[in-house]
């Protein structure tokens, strides 16, 4: 179905406004980034669209060196600051005190609400795009509702849940068909599964080496202390297995030494190990990588670094966890673990010969190269059938085109709340 990109009685663009506490200038946040190159497509496809959020992030690290770069003398908590990124999308962006959403102030909840319902009735967006299932965020959906306004909710991960948030949501969008199954079992919410939105120039390389074990975001959900001892013993048995860890969120090394110091060893530092801090260069990490290494051991609503890796033609060994199997097909090799591992909070460290199959895959993965070739051609084929960007984006403009025809934007927003606010007679 094709999306009106303009109201055809005034010819004017077609408005949204994505509104969430978190910032999409998260380079530590797979969600963000997915949001960000939802919003940058849309955009490109000439509907005008306008960011509105706070300055919160997924990791303090990240966050303090993100807005300190960007934000400089505004960064005072209670300024508004506009930010316009490089794909010119424009960010409006409450100063918090803290980049942790857990330190959040009720003054700051406050003045975001109030940013937001000004947004609301000077922006006049034709659909309010969000996430979140907090209190605060069921505001945005009631908020728009009041004034005549759609909404469509993104569910990034499986951490939602509870009918009131989602009561005045009007399209429900998720990543993977896995989440959409989960989320009609577990809650009965009907969301449509869009996909990953992946912008190959960024993040597909041009040249691939394919001479590293990529592993992405060290936390115990993500399966560090697996990783962590299959670094110890690929270090010993063989060295030339090298493997990279990008430290999105997490501190490898941390972990490392406390798997060390259950084997009775001395702190280490990791010889076979490239360490790699969070990076918005990730095509040149995909250009390294022979295999994509994703033992998670929570439930993953999709895997955005699988999708990744499939467009660049690079095998995954993974967790049969979530929608993790869905988006590598037959390009992924599946690992288990006793279920004890699958528990929170992920922090069990496994004895060697629990790893021995993985040990076993990995090495194939380096020594048969016509094993390694065929996956390689796998992930070729997965990635243009299923991660193409202009498939995602068709689904979502399914999705949003009978909400926009509603033309939101030209209602007038102050006499249809005072239609909402009488009383039965």
């Amino acid at each position: 179905m094709a999306m009106p990109k303009t109201n055809p009685q005034t010819g004017r663009k077609k408005r949204i406004l994505w509104m969430s506490v978190e910032c999409l200038l998260d380079t530590s946040s797979g969600a963000a980034i997915q949001v960000k190159e939802i919003l940058s497509q849309l955009q490109n496809q000439d509907y005008e669209v306008l960011i509105a959020g706070a300055t919160i992030f997924d990791a303090l690290k990240v966050g303090v060196a993100i807005r300190e770069s960007i934000f400089k003398a505004e960064s005072k908590p209670g300024n508004l600051a506009l930010y316009v990124d490089s794909a010119g999308l424009k960010h409006h962006l409450l100063m918090t005190r803290s980049v942790i959403k857990n330190d959040m102030l009720g003054i700051e909840y406050d003045a975001l609400y109030l940013h937001y319902t000004a947004l609301l009735d000077q922006f006049k967006p034709d659909l309010v795009f969000f996430w979140g299932g907090r209190s605060f965020d069921f505001l945005i959906a009631d908020e728009a509702r009041y004034r005549g306004c759609p909404s469509a909710v993104y569910l990034a991960n499986a951490n939602y849940g509870g009918q009131r948030w989602i009561r005045d949501v009007d399209l429900i969008l998720t990543n993977s068909k896995e989440n959409a199954k989960m989320y009609q079992e577990k809650h009965q919410y009907d969301a449509i599964p869009v996909g990953a939105f992946i912008n190959s120039e960024k993040f597909v390389a041009k040249k691939h080496t394919r001479d590293h074990l990529l592993f992405i975001n060290p936390r115990p959900e993500k399966g560090v202390t697996i990783v962590a001892q299959l670094a110890l013993i690929l270090e010993k048995r063989r060295p030339d297995i090298r493997i990279e860890v990008v430290e999105s969120r997490g501190n490898w090394l941390e972990y490392l030494n406390q798997v060390a110091k259950t084997n009775g060893m001395e702190e280490q530092g990791g010889s076979n190990v490239r360490l790699t801090a969070n990076t918005s260069d990730m095509a040149a990490v995909y250009g390294r990588a022979r295999v994509v290494l994703a033992p998670s051991l929570w439930w993953e609503s999709m895997g955005r670094v699988l999708a990744e890796a499939m467009l660049n033609g690079i095998p995954a060994l993974i967790t049969n966890r979530g929608g993790m199997p869905e988006m590598v097909g037959d390009a992924g090799l599946v690992v288990r673990f006793p279920e004890k591992y699958y528990q929170t909070p992920y922090s069990l460290i496994p004895a060697q010969e629990i790893l021995e199959p993985l040990v076993k895959l990995v090495t194939r993965l380096w020594d048969d190269e016509a094993f390694y070739q065929d996956l390689v051609q796998k992930a070729y084929a997965i990635g243009e059938k299923q991660h193409s960007i202009e498939i995602a984006l068709q689904k979502l403009l399914d999705g949003f085109s009978p909400l926009l025809a509603k033309n939101a934007g030209d209602i007038d927003t102050i006499k249809h709340r005072t239609q909402q606010n009488k009383l039965p007679s």
